[in-house]
């Protein structure tokens, strides 16, 4: 393939890829809908074709049987969603079989670790003592917990009391459940004795921060294929009027046809440029020309060239001419005693004699400088005598 040719390939996948993959990055998740809910980022509902981008880490939800909303809480369980405001970031929930006292006699717990919390601005935790009461006790002077009651026992009724408020008048007629149950209750009004244990709690969430896209019309959702950092997107992009498999299909069948043309193109081209080369005359590539290129280009040394480099032979004592050379650069070992080494004339740089030999025949550079010898017979015999009182001194005094 030309470069001419692989240039215009490269332009057509940089106009044609990047165009699906903006496409795939913009386009924002489609709402759902369970029991007449809108789920939609940061919430997403399990159980459908949806990605999982398209719902913050521990903001997912499902749709069960009776098309309730369940939202799974660490520490909290399964909570039914009633209501969701988007642009204030609360929801309103409460217990899937309508009984939150019995959640809470459970150990309901609403900590920092759950996504959604109680606003502390809307309500106070106070102590509730739930009771086990004789029925016209709970008629006269407290409040029946209904969903609390056994059925096959009506001459007993569950209540509770807040201990701050009322006198003990049922110490001797009454069984205490628990004496202290954390239960939140309305904050603008603290003092008040009755609390409405039946109503939904209203949990808000600080993170991800969605409520400005929503006051401004739009969509909230991630802002980049990997991460947690969200953004706001137009919904105009939601209603293209070009669903995302036609333009896929879009973009496959014009591109396909185009790589064709571009390939027919720059063939058409490239043997244009071809029939003018050939037929330019031979004088206008003067000889010098071809022996400029062709000297970058350098091959390995021949085994009688690199055999005519001096050889070392170490002793016991592994010592060297230059003593702090004592690693083979090439192989990164340790010189051993009995080991021949090799030097190149030109640098006096030593390597293992089976490395350097191998290095040679493939790169005519030494390995450490990169400088290339200047192999000469004459060098090399003047070399290889001087290399020889060295080595034999080496080997023979050790």
């Amino acid at each position: 393939m030309t470069p001419l040719l692989a240039s215009l390939l490269l332009l057509l996948l940089l106009l044609i890829i990047p165009g699906a993959t903006v496409a795939e990055e913009v386009e924002p998740c489609t709402s759902r809908s369970c029991g007449g809910i809108e789920i939609k980022f940061p919430f997403g509902l399990r159980g459908v074709n949806q990605s999982r981008r398209c719902s913050y880490p521990k903001f997912s939800v499902w749709c069960n049987n009776q098309s309730q909303t369940i939202l799974t809480l660490p520490e909290s369980g399964d909570l039914v969603i009633n209501d969701i405001d988007y642009a204030s970031q609360t929801l309103w929930v409460n217990d899937p079989g309508q009984c939150l006292p019995r959640r809470f006699l459970k150990g309901l717990n609403l900590s920092s670790a759950s996504p959604c919390q109680l606003d502390p601005d809307l309500y106070n935790l106070i102590n509730l003592t739930f009771l086990r009461c004789p029925s016209n006790l709970t008629q006269s002077l407290l409040t029946s917990v209904r969903c609390l009651n056994d059925p096959a026992n009506s001459s007993f009724a569950v209540t509770y009391v807040w201990m701050r408020s009322i006198p003990p008048p049922w110490n001797e007629s009454c069984e205490v459940i628990n004496s202290s149950v954390p239960y939140p209750v309305s904050a603008i009004d603290p003092w008040s004795f009755w609390v409405d244990i039946g109503e939904d709690l209203q949990l808000t969430w600080g993170r991800p921060r969605c409520g400005l896209c929503e006051s401004r019309g739009q969509d909230c959702g991630f802002a980049e294929r990997m991460g947690l950092r969200t953004g706001c997107f137009s919904r105009s992009q939601e209603s293209s009027g070009i669903p995302k498999g036609v333009k896929y299909g879009l973009t496959i069948g014009v591109g396909i046809p185009g790589v064709l043309c571009l390939i027919g193109l720059g063939c058409i081209i490239c043997g244009k440029i071809r029939r003018r080369r050939n037929t330019r005359p031979s004088t206008d590539l003067p000889i010098t020309a071809f022996a400029v290129q062709s000297s970058p280009f350098r091959m390995g040394l021949d085994g009688s060239t690199i055999e005519k480099y001096p050889m070392t032979l170490l002793g016991e004592s592994r010592r060297l001419p230059k003593p702090n050379d004592n690693i083979c650069s090439i192989c990164l070992s340790e010189y051993e005693p009995k080991e021949a080494l090799r030097t190149i004339p030109d640098c006096n740089h030593y390597f293992h004699a089976h490395c350097i030999d191998e290095w040679l025949r493939m790169n005519a550079t030494c390995p450490v400088c990169r400088n290339s010898p200047t192999f000469t017979p004459s060098s090399a015999s003047d070399s290889a005598s001087s290399s020889v009182s060295p080595s034999s001194s080496i080997s023979s005094s050790h």
